[in-house]
């Protein structure tokens, strides 16, 4: 044999013993792993992919062979990651998601036959004012497309993803990187008061003075997002005299109509409750800035025919409400 040929003989050789790995390892032990990764116990993690104890135990077996890791560690009876299973926690999730999006993709869609589930998370003012006209039309548009909404954790909304969440809408300062992204309104703070408000019933302004003196109704969470950036926003927003603290936006209108309170939060959701009830919106007595709120959606689902159809469903309510309601 020439030395040439011994070369690409070793050299072959060498390229299958960095690829055998990958070759010895069963695709199929992505459900496993995934299910260990994310379930409390083994056994919970097996009866999520309907596998025995001892098959799950198997599957463990040869994922810690491969990965030279145990990733799973039990102590005093409670399951617990090692650093390599955290880290490959979101990166299992992510081609969890490409391959059950490859599976189940299909180019056609027919909104009024469709049966599938869009999981949407999202902020609860956009879930008041922008989603729930277009959730009420969809039982005559697509009667058999169901919705799910869970909660959107904007300090880090990739939780949602990794919940499931096919759709985010959120704005531009809290999204994730290297998604879909399409900008769907812009948003900034005013105040809002009952329309019978003793002082701000019928004003189309509010003076620094009258803000810091006024009671003041707040929800949980803030406004600080909608700030211009500069401090004397920030410093009448903590001088505030609160003497309501909500559970959630919700609940703003029913506590302020009939009382002497103030509001201050996205002019948008102020905007919706004025045009269903007797609020007056005031613009802020502070510098505000303008917030870009977006959809976004992963990568691989760029041509979802689904999500297309939603996301333009939300595009269009944007459009149909905007004039009507910049104060």
């Amino acid at each position: 044999m020439s030395s040439e040929g011994s070369k690409e003989t070793k050299s072959d050789m060498h390229s299958l013993a960095v690829e055998r790995p990958m070759h010895r390892l069963n695709l199929n032990l992505l459900y496993p792993l995934h299910a260990i990764l994310h379930a409390p116990t083994l056994t919970e993690a097996g009866r999520r992919v309907r596998l025995s104890q001892s098959a799950m135990s198997h599957a463990l077996r040869r994922l810690r062979d491969h990965f030279s890791d145990d990733l799973v560690t039990h102590s005093g009876g409670d399951q617990h990651l090692t650093p390599l299973g955290m880290a490959l926690r979101t990166e299992v999730r992510r081609v969890m998601q490409e391959v059950e999006g490859t599976f189940n993709y299909a180019l056609d869609f027919d909104p009024l036959t469709a049966t599938q589930t869009i999981t949407i998370a999202t902020p609860e003012a956009i879930e008041q004012m922008l989603l729930g006209p277009v959730l009420r039309g969809l039982s005559a548009d697509a009667p058999t497309l169901s919705v799910r909404m869970i909660p959107l954790d904007v300090d880090a909304p990739q939780r949602a993803l990794d919940q499931g969440a096919d759709l985010l809408l959120l704005s531009e300062g809290a999204a994730v990187d290297r998604l879909e992204t399409l900008p769907i309104l812009n948003d900034h703070a005013s105040c809002m008061v009952w329309s019978g408000h003793p002082e701000f019933g019928s004003s189309r302004e509010i003076s620094e003075a009258q803000y810091r003196a006024a009671r003041h109704i707040a929800p949980q969470g803030g406004v600080r997002a909608l700030l211009a950036g500069d401090d004397r926003g920030e410093h009448m927003l903590k001088a505030r005299k609160i003497w309501v603290r909500t559970s959630s936006q919700a609940t703003l209108p029913a506590i302020l109509i009939g009382s002497d309170l103030v509001a201050t939060g996205s002019a948008w959701l102020f905007q919706y409750y004025a045009s269903i009830m007797p609020p007056n919106v005031i613009p802020a007595p502070f510098p505000t800035k303008e917030t870009i709120f977006v959809a976004q959606w992963a990568n691989h689902r760029r041509r979802d025919p689904m999500l297309a159809w939603f996301v333009k469903r939300i595009q269009e309510q944007a459009g149909r409400l905007l004039p009507k309601w910049v104060p």
